[in-house]
């Protein structure tokens, strides 16, 4: 897995929307929120500030389309 510096805006922007979309699916919470917190783009923001996602990007391998 790579560190959070490694991944481009592009697949940051992948992976906390997609852990947004399964926190609105009604997957835990792995981060204590702060009071009033409910929408599930700011507590995936939370999760990649803690670096808990447990999302990771699959490199495209040479030469395949």
């Amino acid at each position: 897995m790579k560190s959070q510096e490694e991944y481009t805006r592009y697949e940051k922007t992948r992976i906390i929307s997609a852990r947004a979309l399964q926190i609105a699916q009604g997957s835990p919470v792995l981060v204590k929120l702060p009071r009033g917190t409910i929408e599930p783009m700011d507590i995936a923001k939370l999760e990649w500030e803690a670096g808990v996602i447990p999302i990771d990007i699959k490199p495209k391998e040479a030469g395949k389309k």
